[in-house]
Parts: structure tokens; C-alpha cells; sequence
């Protein structure tokens, strides 16, 4: 079983999974290259390669599939009987996880690991060996995201799990370990400590003006315009104000949506889908500062699963006041984002050391440039 270690004065966190170490390339520091497609266990009949299936997307009028999912072979966390639900696993570690927890709080030891419980998922983007989301047709992109629902909804209908983060790791340099397109789904029965600090700052933005701050930020970006790479009816993307990578670029639902699984709507997810395959074509165009193909992370940060009430001492506080004049839900808090991160800045000593990062190009130069390679 693995394990979810703090570090208690900054409250970070880490998951201890030595299992983990037999994935392929796990250790390389070479590229992932395009393997045999007939060793390939997410290409199509090669089904029998992969642990049992969990969820699939089928190819219509055919017996094909065109998106699976399957449980990670390497597993990163993992189910335990003694804990089925997150409230069970809350009782027994609740003040742990909150990021906030005191020094002085700590009994015994600083030591203390905590089972790593959840669920790890990998979702076969498609059938075809092909490396990334420009590769795809648009029928690709938009069976991935609607798989990406699926999950979404089956993990928040388990109500097993606290939080689930979809990412995709394209490339050696973003950590891929095989070449074939592929997402994994990583739930957890608690909120990760950034999107505790997220959720705090938002709550007490709509405290203070009532408003939902992902909602005003968009207004005063599409505003501004300098950082707008692209706009549909219902969604922006953007190069983010505080950039940490070049080109860095962020999309957004113009209305406010809390949960990507929420999207019912088939043609909106279509435009999401869409314009999300077309950020990535541009970011594969634009960055001819690189040699070689561009590697990125793909992160969707959809809306927790439960709320469980104001999130620090400084909210329970006043929570009689305000949990009457507002609906802190995190439907009316969150606003869910898709990020991509090109890997075309690496972290080094001063990044490591004070957790800043040193980004070469502003975000109006990166947005500004792929404005005009759009055009």
C-alpha cells in the first residue's frame, strides 16, 4: 500500500508508491519513442494487455471501441476495505489533511504516513497509436472529453471520493512513460492542500463581494484582451497573468460551471473539445524556441465531490453570518479550468529551493504570438 506522507512545516505533500518504479521508462532520461504497435497494450486488440476493463466509449453501429478505461497497472493509490467511503477515512485523518493543521498538534511524531486510499485510473484516449491530442480527429478529442465525463460522474456518484484530478502527460519531458495517447484519473478521499487554498481564497472572495472570483477574473481579462489567445461562444483560453511556464495557457467556461462532469450538453462539450485540440496545434506550432516535438501536461481541475463546510477557524467563526446570507456550495465557488503546461522551462535550484518560477516569456508575448499564428 502506498503512502501519503506531510511535511508538516510547509505542508506539503507527497505520495510514497514504490510500486510505481516498475513502469516502463520509469527511470529513463531518454524520449519515449513510437514503440511496436503490436507490443502496445493500449492499441486496439490488444485488449488482453491491460488490467479489466472498467469503462468504455463504443464506436456506433460497431463492436469497436473508441475510448476505454482501465484500473493503472502501477497505481499510485489504491482501495483498503477498512476505509469504503472518504467520511470514514476523514474521521480517522481529518485534522491531518487539513492544510492548516498546528506543529504543536502533532502528538507522537512527525512521522506519520497515512495510507494512500483512492483510485487510479487509466483512460486509453483511442485506439490508434498516435502520440497526441493534434493527432487526433476531432471525433477523437471529443470521445476522450466525453470520457473524461463518464469518469467523473461514476467517481462522483461512488461518493466514495473527496476529489479527482484528470491529467495528461504528452512526452519524456512531461513524464509520459509510454508513447500510445493515454489520461489517467487520480481520486483521493481528501482535497489536495492547493485545492484547499484555492477553495479558501474563493470562498472568501465571495464572502466579501459576493461574486464567484473566477467569474470576475475572466471579465477583467476579456476586458483587458492582452492575454486572450482565442474565445468561442461559451469558452476562452488564455495565456494566465501569472504564467509559470512559456505559453502556459488556461480554458475557461465564459459562464460560471463548477463541474466539468455537469456539461450536458454534447455540442458544448464539442466546442470545449475543440478548442482545447486547437490550443495544443498551436502550442505544437508556436514554440520554435524548442527542438523536437513539444512535450506538455494536460490538467482538468473540475469542482470537489462533497463539501463538508467552511475550510478554516477564521470561517467557522463568522460561518452563522454568512452560511445564511450565501450559498458557499463549491457549485457556486469553483469554476473549473483546463491548464496546459508546455515543458519549455525546467525547474532548477532556484525553483526548487523558494518554489518561484522563472519564466523567459511574459504571457501577453506567448498569447500574442500564438493570436497571430491562429490568424
Amino acid at each position: 500500500m502506498s503512502q501519503y506522507r506531510k511535511d508538516p512545516l510547509t505542508g506539503r505533500w507527497v505520495v510514497v508508491a514504490e510500486e510505481r518504479a516498475g513502469r516502463p521508462n520509469q527511470f529513463d532520461i531518454e524520449g519515449v519513442a513510437a514503440d511496436d504497435v503490436s507490443l502496445c497494450p493500449f492499441c486496439a486488440n490488444n485488449e488482453d494487455q491491460t488490467p479489466r476493463e472498467l469503462d468504455r466509449i463504443d464506436v456506433p453501429d460497431s463492436d469497436l471501441w473508441a475510448a476505454r478505461t482501465v484500473p493503472n497497472k502501477y497505481a499510485a493509490v489504491g482501495r483498503d476495505e477498512q476505509f469504503p467511503d472518504y467520511k470514514i477515512f476523514q474521521s480517522h485523518y481529518g485534522q491531518m489533511l487539513d492544510v492548516d493543521f498546528p506543529l504543536s498538534a502533532y502528538e507522537d511524531s512527525f512521522d506519520d504516513p497515512i495510507p494512500g486510499i483512492g483510485s487510479h485510473e487509466l483512460i486509453v484516449d483511442t485506439p490508434r497509436h498516435i502520440l497526441c491530442i493534434s493527432d487526433m480527429s476531432d471525433q477523437e478529442v471529443f470521445d476522450m472529453f466525453r470520457m473524461y465525463r463518464k469518469r467523473l460522474l461514476a467517481l462522483r456518484q461512488g461518493k466514495k471520493h473527496a476529489h479527482a484530478l484528470i491529467f495528461k502527460n504528452v512526452g519524456q519531458a512531461a513524464g509520459a512513460s509510454i508513447y500510445h495517447s493515454h489520461s489517467q484519473l487520480l481520486a483521493m478521499p481528501f482535497l489536495p492542500p492547493p485545492i484547499q487554498r484555492e477553495l479558501q481564497r474563493a470562498i472568501g472572495f465571495r464572502r466579501e463581494m459576493d461574486a464567484c472570483f473566477w467569474c470576475t477574473h475572466l471579465a477583467q481579462e476579456m476586458e483587458n484582451g492582452a492575454r486572450i489567445i482565442e474565445e468561442t461562444p461559451h469558452f476562452v483560453a488564455l495565456c494566465p497573468y501569472v504564467s509559470r511556464f512559456p505559453a502556459e495557457t488556461e480554458i475557461y467556461p465564459k459562464k460560471h460551471i463548477s463541474h466539468f462532469e455537469t456539461i450536458d450538453n454534447d455540442d458544448l462539450l464539442w466546442e470545449f473539445a475543440q478548442l482545447a485540440r486547437r490550443m495544443v496545434v498551436l502550442l505544437t506550432k508556436g514554440v520554435d524556441w524548442i527542438k523536437g516535438r513539444l512535450a506538455y501536461n494536460m490538467i482538468l481541475k473540475s469542482g470537489p465531490f462533497v463539501y463538508s463546510g467552511p475550510m478554516n477557524m477564521s470561517d467557522i467563526s463568522d460561518a452563522a453570518f454568512w452560511l445564511k446570507k450565501l450559498d458557499y456550495s463549491y457549485e457556486n465557488v469553483y469554476h473549473f479550468h483546463l491548464t496546459l503546461l508546455p515543458s519549455l522551462a525546467k525547474a532548477a535550484g532556484f525553483e526548487w529551493g523558494c518554489g518561484l518560477h522563472i519564466n523567459p516569456v511574459a504571457p501577453e508575448t506567448a498569447a500574442k504570438k500564438l493570436r497571430q499564428i491562429r490568424e
